[in-house]
């Protein structure tokens, strides 16, 4: 079997294989000293936004604490009295 020189193999002939649903991942602690996972592209958009980047505990309670905030301020209860 004769085996093609380079001098044969044009750029166009290589063939690259792509594996389909592998994302990059990237390991990141949280302010609570969790280490979580993040796709590569999903940090990149939430850093451009100027978001934090946080676990699910700690963002379910920012949320939380914002939602009882909100609710304080409508409710009259934060209100403050000169």
């Amino acid at each position: 079997m004769r085996m093609p020189s380079s001098s044969n193999i044009r750029p166009s002939t290589i063939v690259t294989f792509n594996v389909v649903g592998m994302t990059k991942m990237k390991k990141i602690y949280c302010k609570c000293g969790r280490i979580i996972g993040l796709d590569y592209s999903q940090m990149k958009l939430k850093l451009a936004l100027g978001k934090e980047l946080e676990c699910t505990e700690c963002r379910n309670a920012r949320i939380s604490k914002d939602i009882d905030d909100l609710n304080c301020h409508f409710d009259g209860e934060s209100v403050e009295e000169l």
